[in-house]
């Protein structure tokens, strides 16, 4: 390890004396050496994602503020003398947090096996040999090699550098790449200004190099950031449902629960009674394994999408991907083969020139920087022409950034020395001044223009991607940006991708899937709209980079949402799409894997990247596809559907379910001269019914409710649980009705019979809720089924043996028990009429327009 004054001020250091007190040199360290460092260096990393102990996670299932008031009255009741009660109560109570724990821990320990499959990795040279490492096995010392769109693993000091450019923007708030070269910088130095300095998190913008790591973990200026303010990443769609969920049940608690204890003060009854009776029906009306629930589906959906070759890296995003309506993708790998190759070199007439190709292969050959398809191609014609890129050699380079569009490579030739400069068109045909035709006379660029650019609609209209060459006499031993100028045009390189035959296939199953599929690119226009007649998008339906930037927000957000295609894009045209179309209420998904995609992959509902992307772009994903096909994503998008509505299948059952159970113990504690079940009992119900619920994130959903995106709708979920909860308070005063005027049921009698109820008509009727058709034709899930027959059968044990003692419950007449039997099966049935009625009201059963409520916009399970 470094000592601490090398380490305050590396920056300043020789590289030299830098490897001598980290024991490193050019070949980087030994495997041993490396190995030794590991853990000392993990002991200082930096956690990107809290892990919760066990304990802690224990101790968590019981810091619910109503968890902690309802324990303390137990604890209360049983110092005035009912210790028997306080003990029944505070042994549920541990049961149903022993419960949750279970659950939460298993869905942790999934969450951890998944992202476990997704890692990040640098090449680091190992006693000189280039090696794979993960990032968290990068010691002090190492010797990491970078290139255009990595992402830096540690703080480190450059060695070489080849048009070594960093984007450091995620530290030090710089707008553009800067450039980074070997060499020391002030010790006193500020961040921006330490050109040596590759920052760990920061990415490489273009260009290639060999770094000297010299710090990891919490020693890097990152890990110092990220010690002291740990930023809270975007909430997803689902994270945000999940609070406005929990407010709306404590403003419905708060009010219930405060009637139902003031009523009770003033009928009077014991205060401590009364205290217990009404916080048990705070946490009835809590849906207490809603974590657990969350966790399980979460984890049961990234395992069954995994399946469909989809990682899911951060488990809450599964619900957005559900919830998906608009899948922006890039055009090259995804909508076609993404194997480039070069179908001509052109003169400026669109005539085969075989001399374009000569140099173009100069320029491709020689340059370091990012490595692309399209050089690869270049190479390849090249050779099977004959030709060795080799015959020349590099003196500098100006590497490709995304906002010149091209690259420059300055080479000695057996033509002299020349500056070649290879990229998009216009970009290029801004700094010529002349063009040079096939027969080799050179005429004003002025001149030529709309030729070239009559020749390059033309070929874009097949389908084919152009880029331009141009070339000066360059004397100099190295290139200045300046020297890209007065450059002459001296021909045209296309290239060919063909559409791939299941991208098109699976382009209108999206849209039966109610996501519309909107292609970005970087391509011009006419090979755009080629692209989309191909794919059966609309490809009059075409914004360009230029129109967008003339476009004020609002008028952007209302020409985003008819466009089908946007081409000629930059990477802020891509991040200021996704804004725009997340404006007008849709569920962003941006499926891309360069450098040049990562803005619009942080700014998307649901970031999706593939494997072998850029890293900075698998770092901004939130979802990894192992193969680059949009059938798997179809697919994986599915299972998202059937994750989210399992989650609300419990939602809406728990909460209409309790929210009746509440109004019907209120009404009974008024016109009852006893409570109409005690603290025990209630909290028994709750454990018990919460049992089958545990089976639901793995149940079986009906095909009609993957049919279409679904989200949180605060108004459907408001609706659902007044009305059916009110369907459950109509059969509970029924119930009442029954027990005190039919039998006269005393105290012990009717809890004994309501408890019995209570639990019957919540498992029951979870087979009639789970689905929107009729229960008879949707089959529920096996596990769903055997808790259900498992808690039915514990709970006619607890009732008719002395096993209810504990309880306060008294074994009923043979009469009483069919007849609440007999109620609940009604109930049942009522419930299910009810249900068709309440799925015909068109708010419940379709979705509203995006914008108008983007809460609660496409529902519903």
């Amino acid at each position: 390890m470094p000592t601490a004054a090398y380490l305050s001020t590396y920056w300043s250091t020789p590289v030299d004396d830098l490897a001598v007190s980290l024991s490193s040199g050019p070949g980087g360290l030994s495997a041993a050496a490396a190995q030794a460092a590991l853990p000392t260096t993990r002991a200082r990393a930096v956690s990107t994602r809290r892990r919760t102990g066990s304990w802690r996670m224990l101790a968590h299932q019981f810091t619910s503020p109503i968890i902690l008031i309802l324990v303390a009255a137990t604890v209360l009741s049983g110092v005035l003398g009912d210790g028997t009660d306080a003990i029944i109560i505070l042994v549920i109570v541990l049961l149903s947090g022993l419960l949750d724990f279970v659950q939460e821990r298993g869905a942790a320990g999934a969450m951890d096996e998944l992202l476990g499959t997704v890692r990040l990795t640098a090449t680091a040279l190992r006693g000189g040999a280039r090696t794979e490492v993960p990032f968290d096995e990068v010691v002090p010392g190492d010797v990491i090699v970078v290139a255009g769109g990595d992402i830096l693993p540690a703080d480190a000091v450059v060695l070489t550098a080849t048009g070594l450019e960093a984007d450091q923007s995620t530290l030090t708030g710089e707008t553009f790449p800067v450039p980074k070269a070997p060499g020391v910088s002030p010790a006193g130095a500020p961040l921006a200004a330490r050109s040596n300095v590759l920052y760990s998190g920061t990415h490489i913008a273009s260009g290639s190099g060999t770094a000297l790591v010299v710090a990891t973990g919490r020693d890097t200026e990152f890990g110092r950031v990220m010690q002291s303010m740990r930023a809270k990443p975007r909430p997803t769609g689902f994270e945000r449902g999940m609070t406005r969920f929990g407010l709306l049940l404590t403003r419905v608690m708060v009010v219930l629960v405060v009637a139902i204890f003031a009523f009770n003060l003033v009928v009077p009854r014991p205060i401590v009674d009364s205290a217990l009776f009404s916080l048990s029906l705070a946490v009835g009306l809590t849906p207490q394994l809603l974590p657990a629930i969350v966790g399980i589906s979460l984890a049961q959906g990234a395992r069954t999408i995994a399946r469909h070759r989809v990682i899911v890296k951060r488990l809450n995003a599964i619900e957005d991907f559900g919830a998906m309506t608009v899948l922006c993708t890039d055009k090259t790998g995804t909508m076609t083969q993404g194997h480039i190759r070069l179908s001509g070199s052109l003169a400026i007439d669109g005539t085969p020139s075989p001399a374009v190709l000569r140099t173009a292969s100069w320029n491709a050959g020689l340059q370091q920087g990012l490595s692309n398809p399209m050089d690869a191609a270049i190479i390849a014609a090249a050779k099977a022409a004959g030709i060795d890129p080799a015959e020349a050699s590099a003196l500098g380079e100006l590497p490709y950034d995304f906002d010149r569009k091209r690259l420059s490579v300055l080479v000695d030739s057996p033509d002299g020395r020349v500056l070649v400069t290879k990229g998009a068109v216009g970009p290029v045909l801004d700094v010529c001044t002349h063009a040079r035709a096939a027969d080799g006379a050179q005429t004003p660029i002025g001149d030529a223009r709309p030729g070239v650019e009559q020749v390059v609609d033309a070929l874009g209209a097949q389908g084919m991607r152009v880029l331009a060459v141009a070339t000066r006499p360059l004397m100099a031993g190295t290139c200045t940006p300046a020297d890209e100028s007065g450059l002459t045009l001296i021909g045209l390189l296309t290239f060919a991708d063909p559409v791939k035959p299941e991208a098109a296939a699976t382009i209108p199953d999206f849209a039966a899937a109610g996501v519309a599929v909107r292609m970005i690119t970087g391509d011009a226009r006419p090979v755009a709209a080629h692209i989309a007649g191909e794919l059966g998008l609309d490809p009059s339906a075409i914004l360009t980079g230029g129109q967008i930037d003339a476009l004020d927000d609002d008028a952007f957000a209302r020409a985003a949402a008819s466009a089908h295609i946007f081409c000629e894009t930059s990477p802020h045209h891509k991040e200021r799409i996704i804004r725009a179309l997340s404006r007008a209420g849709e569920t962003v998904g941006y499926l891309g894997d360069g450098i040049n995609d990562a803005p619009a992959l942080k700014a998307a509902d649901v970031g999706i990247s593939v494997t072998g992307a850029a890293d900075v772009a698998a770092e901004s994903a939130a979802i990894v596809m192992l193969a680059n096909d949009l059938r798997s994503l179809l697919d994986g998008m599915r299972q998202g559907r059937r994750t989210f509505a399992n989650t609300m299948k419990y939602i809406f059952m728990t909460t209409s379910a309790n929210f009746g159970n509440m109004i019907s113990m209120a009404i009974a504690s008024i016109v009852l001269p006893f409570l109409p079940l005690l603290a025990a009992q209630i909290l028994m119900i709750n454990l018990l019914t919460d049992l089958p619920a545990t089976a639901i994130a793995t149940d079986n959903v009906d095909a009609r409710q993957l049919a279409r995106p679904q989200r949180w709708n605060m108004r459907l979920i408001r609706n659902y649980m007044i009305v059916f909860g009110l369907v459950s308070s109509v059969f509970d005063i029924v119930t009442f009705i029954v027990l005190r005027a039919g039998f006269g049921a005393g105290e012990h009698e009717f809890q004994s019979a309501w408890f019995l109820g209570s639990v019957l008509t919540e498992v029951f009727v979870l087979f009639v809720l789970r689905t929107r058709g009729p229960s008879w034709r949707s089959r529920p899930g096996g596990t769903l089924t055997l808790l259900s027959v498992l808690v039915v059968i514990v709970t006619f044990a607890i009732v008719l043996t002395p096993v209810g003692g504990p309880l306060r419950l008294t074994v009923p007449p043979a009469s009483l028990v069919a007849l609440v039997v007999l109620i609940a099966i009604a109930y049942c049935a009522a419930t299910e009429l009810t249900k068709v009625v309440f799925w015909r009201v068109p708010a419940h059963a379709h979705p509203v327009r995006p914008g108008k409520d983007v809460a609660s916009a496409r529902p519903h399970p």
